[in-house]
């Protein structure tokens, strides 16, 4: 986990003072050290903030090929780095040092981005050929690890972190497009809430050189056609249960190959409880768990007494709703993104504890529900996979609603592609765009209203969605938007504590695995995530494997009173006069509704009240960032 910023200037005007603000910014994502290298030519400056896990001594960064031809930063892990430096040492290639980032230059610079088929992990990275002007950026598969870049003038920005960018020079203005888009499903597939930056979407790679800059896709998700399901015998099913336990157990033994020691995020779940016990078996791991004391949501205790089913030492981690303002600023800060719900003010304080223990790395659970289908919304649309007249009705429902009511566009647009909405864009109109409507300004209402924001989605996805059952037409979706771009935020959360995450769920290998189960086998007796119970289960306690569906929750800000009070100080401050997308007469009455309300039920407004605090705080930190750029500083 590190952090990288790369400018190119066509004109030759860079030095290796050009990404000096970026570095600043960069340093808690790589607070081990800090390395800039400069083209001759003045055309490229990579810069590079390293948290030192493999090699600490020999894989500074940048690094460059012998003959000086190529130079790489890269952020993230790629595993298997071992068996590959073997293979290039046997091949002649003189690799200098144990890190698995020369490696991936090696690879680069011999294959070209055809050495992309070879590596794995959770990782960004940027290689710059010298002789040829050209410069190559790379996402992972998931989109883990975030990329970012913007042009300023005739320059092309790179970096790890959005507000790296505004640091140079980047005008921090909302994209309030993108933003109309995140209340309706998702930001689109390249967006963020700026309007001058974007992010490489998972699995591209953009190209820059004299011919221009171009984005392209080198891996898609891909789940087989409907037709490829229908007779599976029953009796392959143990086989297949097998290949998945084996398929997770190597991705997991893949993450566990570091030097110093091992931290696991742990909750009471079966995802993370999966995750640590398969690698507590061949290697000493501390687990740590956030405790919400005196909530119903606080799981400590059950995953105490996980971690001694598998005799792992346990960290218990005491979080409160006190001081929720600047524990919440902090967080916006790291992660640039609004929060719905308290969770990232919590996951951010875990990692911090985990950083202050001693730990650089940590193995967590993120990727299970994505990945093996946990969430109740994707159990609606494996009901409609399952039961081809359950399916005919819906679709014929659909068909009629969007005949004569006044649909959102985006709901419209994906009856008409797919014959049926997807649960959690459902749910997502239910519980976030309908409720807060009444409160979002006349400008912003007509762009909200008029904007279709499942279009680029489904043209992101293309031809991936044709033929395919309801469940993988919404996995694919999901893991398309959703994920990508407000989910794994987590990570940056983790990376600003000078963590790296590594998320076994997220293994292109187990998931090669898992795409190909049959729809059917995915539940089983009602319960979700069948081929986790069924395999991993058989190490956890009963009451874990057994247990349902349990999501990290923190409790609701709007329910506590000290909490509660101090987001509605935020929503009063005059700054709210200048929100773009909040009206602050329709906020303010809105606000006074909720105060009449007892704390329980006020709950249930959580999302939408940590929503409208988050833009006005982040605006506050962007507008920050900026300001560093002209050497002045400002106080959220």
């Amino acid at each position: 986990m590190c952090g990288i910023v790369v400018a190119v200037d066509p004109d030759g005007s860079l030095g290796p003072d050009s990404v000096a603000p970026a570095l600043r910014v960069l340093r808690p994502r790589g607070p081990d050290g800090e390395g800039v290298w400069a083209s001759p030519t003045g055309r490229a400056v990579l810069g590079h903030t390293r948290l030192a896990v493999n090699d600490p001594d020999g894989g500074a960064q940048p690094m460059g090929t012998p003959d000086g031809e190529q130079w790489l930063v890269a952020n993230g892990e790629f595993y298997g780095h071992r068996e590959l430096r073997d293979r290039l040492r046997r091949l002649g290639v003189p690799v200098r040092s144990g890190s698995d980032s020369e490696v991936a230059l090696h690879l680069f610079h011999a294959h070209g981005e055809r050495a992309l088929n070879e590596l794995r992990g959770e990782f960004a990275f940027v290689v710059w050929d010298e002789r040829r002007g050209r410069l190559t950026a790379v996402r992972d598969r998931f989109g883990v690890k975030p990329l970012y870049h913007a042009r300023l003038g005739r320059r092309l920005l790179i970096a790890s972190e959005i507000k790296a960018l505004l640091a140079l020079g980047v005008s921090p203005e909302w994209d309030t497009a993108a933003f109309a888009d995140h209340l309706h499903l998702a930001m689109g597939p390249d967006a963020t809430p700026v309007r001058a930056v974007r992010q490489i979407p998972p699995g591209c790679l953009l190209r820059a050189d004299a011919g221009g800059v171009r984005v392209h896709r080198y891996w898609d998700i891909d789940y087989p056609r409907a037709d490829e399901f229908p007779g599976v015998p029953e009796e392959e099913r143990p086989a297949h249960l097998e290949e998945v336990e084996a398929a997770l157990s190597r991705a997991v033994h893949r993450r566990t190959d570091v030097d110093g020691p091992l931290a696991c995020h742990l909750s009471g779940g079966l995802d993370s409880s999966s995750v640590l016990a398969l690698a507590a078996r061949g290697r000493d791991v501390t687990a740590f768990t956030v405790a919400f004391d005196g909530s119903a949501l606080d799981e400590s205790a059950l995953a105490r007494r996980t971690a001694d089913h598998m005799g792992v030492r346990h960290h218990v981690v005491h979080h409160s709703a006190d001081d929720h303002i600047t524990a919440l600023v902090d967080t916006l800060h790291a992660g640039e993104m609004v929060q719905e719900n308290a969770h990232g003010v919590a996951r951010f304080a875990h990692a911090g504890a985990i950083a202050a223990s001693g730990h650089r790395v940590a193995l967590a659970g993120e990727g299970g529900d994505e990945v093996l289908a946990g969430y109740p919304q994707f159990a609606k649309d494996l009901a409609l996979t399952l039961d081809p007249a359950q399916l005919a009705r819906t679709r014929s429902a659909y068909a009629k609603l969007t005949a004569t009511a006044d649909v959102p566009h985006h709901l419209r647009t994906l009856v008409t592609g797919l014959g049926f909405v997807p649960a959690w864009i459902v749910e997502r109109h239910a519980t976030v765009a309908r409720p807060i409507a009444p409160l979002l300004t006349p400008e912003f209402t007509r762009l909200f209203r008029e904007r279709d924001s499942a279009t680029a989605l489904l043209a992101d996805v293309g031809e991936r969605l044709a033929g395919r059952t309801p469940f993988h037409q919404s996995l694919h979706l999901f893991a398309r938007s959703r994920l990508a771009n407000y989910i794994l935020t987590a990570e940056r959360l983790d990376a600003a504590q000078g963590i790296e995450v590594r998320l076994p769920f997220f293994d292109e290998d187990f998931f090669d695995v898992v795409r190909r189960t049959p729809p059917q086998w995915y539940a089983h007796d009602g319960r979700p995530k069948h081929l986790l119970r069924a395999t991993v289960g058989r190490r956890l306690p009963a009451e874990v494997r057994d247990g349902s569906k349990r999501g990290f929750f923190a409790p609701p800000a709007a329910a506590d009173e000290v909490a509660f009070a101090a987001l509605c100080d935020v929503l009063d401050r005059p700054a709210l006069d200048d929100s773009p997308f909040f009206d602050r007469r329709a906020v303010l009455a809105w606000l006074d509704r909720l105060r009449a309300l007892p704390a329980a039920r006020r709950a249930a407004h959580d999302p939408i009240l940590q929503m409208i605090a988050g833009t006005i705080l982040l605006t506050e930190v962007f507008r920050q960032a900026g300001l560093a750029a002209h050497g002045r500083s400002a106080r959220v």
